[in-house]
């Protein structure tokens, strides 16, 4: 049974990329069966299952979430005045029902990935593999789609991103985060490699550093900004936050420096698309996102309690519209997730979001004892804040599984060393043996 769930939780890591991100319903279905069938696996094996308090305090904060988009839609509020005139405050009275799948399935994936962890140490180790697999799975259908010139995603004919590498998503950026989860998946498993030199290493995991550099490639080849500033930020937090033994600090950090300015302008050389949509940055009739996160302030200002319910961001921001922005286009989100959050659930919900959000990245970090694996999580959380203020694609199952797995896998292994400690006998002193030992 344990393969079973662990089968079917690594293929949600393969298959939600290839469902346009997980995020549609009839995908995000699939993902939760799968996840159910995992669950019950674990839950037939024989002996107890045991379940943390942690776990115990998601759900009481997925259950009182849910609870609050229901309490939205009920009749008890005062009517609401022109142009949004009904009895409740949430514009889309069964948009809760969307809210509710989505946190119920993350709560269920990580749940699954919780239990998993308990029953294989080396869980990290085999989730960065299935990400690289992943993204190599994606590389493979962009370069495929560019070759033959088909403007697809594989699932319809593309509106936009004509030119872009986009996979099976259907967006750039998303495609560009997933690899640039990929080429920090690749320094991880490279930096689990042990050998007397560099070379020595290089010459038992330099593939990974090879897979590495067809994503970066795949990075460049999206043309997103925020992917390639992520891949960027990612990749030197990781090396930064990993140092190596004879290794002078100036030393390296000089040579990091120059490694960020060489990809850079290597980048700006290879694709000179993607050093055009940095300039337009510039230009304040094609960026859109100010005017839009000034349209998010003002609907957050005319509710900051409540809010306007879940799936309200398109008539909110098309009701609250800027003179410049857009209006023949449909807004479904402002581009913002803390922004996205704030109008649907109001400021006070999002305080208490951002706060269990913090003390569980808190938690994890402290609980994490192996310096790769923290600095790993430290460039993902960094990587996913950098992505969740820059756009939407965040929420996407394809893009949080690889966060929401790693962060769990690597609290449960810590904890379960910190209970073997006191069984060590005269070892018990001694500090926790490396990822990379475990390998040998």
């Amino acid at each position: 049974m344990l393969w079973l769930a662990q089968t079917c939780l690594m293929a949600q890591i393969i298959l939600a990329p290839l469902l346009l991100g997980g995020l549609r319903p009839w995908a995000l279905a699939i993902l939760a069966i799968m996840t159910g069938i995992g669950v019950l696996a674990i839950c037939l094996r024989p002996g107890p299952v045991q379940i943390g308090k942690h776990l115990l305090y998601l759900w009481i904060g997925i259950a009182g979430l849910i609870g609050w988009s229901i309490l939205q839609i009920l009749p008890i509020w005062p009517v609401q005045a022109y142009p949004f005139n009904a009895p409740h405050i949430a514009l889309a009275p069964y948009g809760w029902l969307n809210i509710a799948t989505y946190l119920i399935w993350l709560g269920g994936v990580t749940s699954l990935t919780a239990l998993l962890a308990r029953l294989n140490n080396h869980l990290n180790i085999t989730i960065a593999r299935t990400i690289v697999i992943t993204c190599a799975v994606q590389v493979v259908l962009a370069a495929s789609a560019d070759l033959m010139g088909w403007q697809t995603t594989f699932w319809f004919a593309k509106q936009t991103h004509l030119g872009d590498w986009t996979g099976s998503f259907a967006n750039r950026t998303a495609f560009g985060n997933m690899m640039a989860f990929g080429i920090l998946a690749c320094l991880f498993l490279y930096g689990q490699s042990w050998g007397p030199s560099t070379a020595k290493r290089l010459d038992q995991a330099g593939s990974w550093l090879a897979i590495g550099l067809l994503f970066a490639t795949a990075v460049v080849q999206s043309h997103s900004r925020l992917a390639f500033v992520m891949a960027l930020v990612g990749g030197a937090l990781f090396i930064i936050l990993t140092p190596r033994e004879n290794v002078q600090s100036l030393k390296r950090m000089l040579l990091i420096a120059l490694g960020i300015i060489a990809t850079i302008t290597i980048a700006i050389i290879a694709s000179p698309e993607l050093f055009t949509r940095f300039t337009d940055l510039a230009r304040s009739d094609l960026i859109q996102r100010d005017d839009l996160w000034i349209t998010a302030l003002q609907a957050i200002a005319e509710r900051p309690l409540t809010g306007w319910g879940a799936d309200s961001i398109g008539l909110v921001i098309a009701h609250f519209a800027t003179p410049d922005l857009n209006a023949n286009t449909h807004w479904f989100s402002s581009h913002n997730l803390w922004l996205d959050g704030a109008i649907m659930f109001g400021v006070p919900i999002m305080l208490i979001l951002t706060t269990a959000l913090i003390i569980a990245i808190k938690t994890v970090l402290a609980a994490c004892q192996q310096n790769d694996t923290r600095a790993l999580l430290i460039a993902l959380f960094v990587m996913a804040m950098l992505g969740s203020m820059g756009d939407w694609v965040m929420v996407m199952p394809a893009l949080i599984l690889p966060m929401v797995m790693l962060g769990m896998t690597s609290f449960e292994a810590a904890v379960a060393t910190h209970r073997a400690m006191p069984a060590r006998g005269d070892h018990a002193g001694q500090s926790p043996v490396p990822d990379r030992e475990a390998l040998r």
